[in-house]
């Protein structure tokens, strides 16, 4: 699972399954769907450090956090999105979009969206906080963009789509960047180099295809820090797909912890 603090849990295609219009009324409305998608994610995180806060007492491990102190500097950076979650963000950014809407034009129709968004995402919130806040105990947070380059090689010029994660000391693998590509010309090599390490990153992956869907673990073991993956001149190998991040270790549910998996 991705961390909250990885990025918006939803894009504007994630929200086209719950509202097939939601594309045309944004341009109608001159609404920043973005924009949106990024308030609900810091309301929901607001919501989730709340109820965490509320929670916070002896009952809990102290690996996670022991007061509300240390809470509050953690704020929800160990916090996974759930699936539970991620319906959740998603209605809540429906009904932040359609009360906008109906701000600017106090149209009916929209009140009605509004107010059955508004009434989903209350619900579905209800379902998260009843399935659970899953925690990490160690969260690997998602890589900024690769730097992509090439040096000297023997392949063809290609596309190539790219994607790295980091991985801590225990071989926790967090969430990979977010797609990016790279055009390489005939007689190089595709090169792979990744900045800004955070504190927990003890080794990276990386995850090259020729289409998006196609992305897949290139290294056989986990890179060093401050390594450049070379791709070789055999090419590119058909490795493991990138992951979903790192599953909760403990959740967090009526006042209990509860540890699955």
């Amino acid at each position: 699972m991705a961390l909250l603090t990885d990025g918006d849990p939803n894009d504007t295609e994630a929200l086209r399954v719950f509202e097939t219009a939601i594309l045309d009324v944004a341009k109608v409305e001159a609404i920043d769907l973005d924009a949106k998608l990024g308030l609900a994610t810091e309301e929901i995180s607001q919501d989730v450090l709340d109820v965490l806060l509320d929670h916070t007492g002896a009952q809990y491990s102290p690996a996670l956090f022991s007061s509300g102190v240390e809470r509050r500097t953690k704020g929800v950076s160990d916090v996974v999105v759930t699936p539970q979650m991620k319906r959740w963000q998603a209605l809540h950014t429906l009904a932040l979009v359609y009360r906008d809407a109906y701000n600017n034009q106090l149209n009916d129709r929209y009140r009605n969206k509004w107010d059955e968004y508004r009434e989903l995402a209350r619900g579905a919130r209800e379902r998260t906080l009843a399935f659970g806040i899953g925690l990490v105990s160690t969260p690997v947070p998602r890589p900024d963009m690769p730097v992509l380059g090439t040096a000297a090689g023997t392949l063809l010029g290609a596309t190539y789509f790219v994607q790295v994660s980091w991985v801590s000391a225990a071989g926790q693998e967090g969430s990979a960047s977010a797609v990016t590509n790279f055009q390489t010309p005939d007689n190089s090599a595709l090169t792979v180099a990744v900045m800004n390490p955070p504190g927990v990153a003890a080794a990276w992956n990386v995850y090259v295809g020729l289409t998006v869907s196609t992305v897949t673990l290139q290294n056989s073991a986990p890179l060093g820090i401050g390594a450049t993956f070379t791709l070789p001149g055999s090419g590119l190998v058909n490795g493991a797909s990138p992951g979903e991040g790192q599953p909760a270790d403990m959740f967090v549910t009526g006042g209990r912890i509860l540890r699955r998996g």
